[in-house]
């Protein structure tokens, strides 16, 4: 009986250390690759679909493979009963197995969103950007900001829609913000939300009613160009919001959420 013991765990101890070994380089590979995506693009040797669906591609795909060696290692840790072998195959999984499930979420989610570069409150009243910024768009070569864009061809159930009309199916949440405060003590406290959300703020004019803000994203510094318009409304002010990328192609939704992220603040602080 000890010898058909020690016989299993001398079988299982060959193939543990090798298939545990796989997973640690398929996890730091995953790594490498999650970090290399923003990285490559950020340097201009890869552009933004390259980084997204090419590179963190892979990265989710290698961390999948880490989770199936930590997977089988684990079996073989079980089977010769090396519990130290067992924890590092845990240990494989788990990082390995947040990381694939998180690319993966990103993938389902690019699929379902609506592949917009431009949110606002209302496009019945559209918020327009200063000359200032539209020239400083126009000179990084930024997308022309447009009220009637239309979603192009070869995007499934959105293809041919107006913006609009692809914002109102999904993000059924983006009003605009009715508040009891004048125009000047709104756009005063829409600038300090701004900032305390991390944006910089580049027009802040209380009296006229106008913020502009820029948003730069953690990963892939993107930026985005934020319109916030306060106007005289009843013995209040009305707030919108708009949020538009420089780069074309999908946002992920990023642009509605920072149109949700400032109102949402706005709201806290002045109702």
């Amino acid at each position: 009986m000890s010898e058909a013991v020690t016989s299993r765990q001398d079988w299982s101890g060959g193939p543990r250390v090798a298939v545990l070994a796989l997973g640690l380089a398929l996890l730091a590979l995953g790594g490498v690759l999650l970090i290399a995506g923003p990285a490559l693009f950020r340097l201009g040797l890869v552009d933004l679909a390259g980084a997204r669906s090419g590179v963190q591609q892979g990265a989710m795909w290698a961390m999948l493979g880490a989770v199936g060696a930590g997977l089988i290692g684990l079996l073989l840790a079980l089977i010769g009963k090396k519990h130290r072998a067992g924890i590092v195959a845990v240990a494989i999984m788990i990082p390995a197995g947040m990381g694939a499930g998180s690319l993966y979420n990103s993938n389902v989610s690019q699929s379902a969103l609506p592949p917009i570069n431009d949110a606002q409150t209302d496009w019945t009243r559209p918020v327009a950007f200063t000359e200032a910024t539209l020239r400083e768009r126009a000179k990084v070569g930024a997308i022309r900001v447009r009220d009637d864009a239309i979603v192009p061809e070869g995007n499934g159930k959105w293809s041919g829609k107006l913006y609009s009309q692809a914002q109102a199916e999904f993000y059924i949440d983006l009003a605009p913000l009715i508040v009891k405060q004048p125009v000047a003590a709104a756009t005063a406290q829409a600038a300090k939300s701004a900032e305390r959300l991390g944006w910089q703020v580049t027009v802040n004019d209380p009296r006229g009613g106008v913020v502009e803000a820029v948003y730069h994203s953690p990963w892939f510094d993107l930026a985005y160009d934020i319109a916030i318009r306060v106007a005289r409304e009843g013995e209040g002010s009305r707030i919108d919001v708009r949020s538009t990328s420089r780069l074309p192609g999908h946002d992920m939704g990023e642009n509605a959420t920072q149109v949700k992220q400032i109102i949402d603040e706005m709201a806290l602080q002045l109702r």
